[in-house]
């Protein structure tokens, strides 16, 4: 690898980027859990009379193993959301550091080539002729 070619301006474009992505996973999440209740309120139940047989609630073999999946499940999706989220901030803040580096090698190379010292030369010579 030769350099870096890294830009504020691209970094930032694939920021909001990721962050668009960011806004529909979390539509695709929460129809995901829509879903997933409807889809145990529509398996019904084995008790007499079905899922809403007395006016209660009540939740058949198949919603509780889906209940139970969504359970096992929740943290595994969330860690999605918030490894999005530290990758994001990581990206802009490593971004940061080498715009700064950039700006102190910089400086540095400036003040270093304020301080070189001429050396004497012979009578005639100007500056810029070889």
């Amino acid at each position: 690898m030769r350099g870096w070619d890294v830009t504020a301006s691209g970094v930032g474009a694939v920021v909001s980027q990721v962050g668009d992505v960011m806004g529909v996973l979390d539509e695709i999440i929460q129809a995901y859990c829509g879903d997933m209740e409807g889809a145990a309120t529509a398996a019904g139940t084995i008790a007499p009379g079905g899922a809403s047989g007395d006016g209660k609630a009540q939740g058949g073999l198949v919603a509780a193993a889906l209940a139970e999946f969504m359970e096992g499940t929740a943290s595994e999706v969330q860690f999605i959301g918030v490894r999005l989220g530290k990758s994001l901030t990581g990206a802009v803040e490593a971004t940061t550091a080498y715009q700064a580096g950039d700006l102190e090698m910089a400086a540095e190379v400036q003040q270093r080539a304020a301080g070189v010292v001429e050396p004497d030369m012979p009578s005639g010579w100007k500056r810029g002729r070889l």
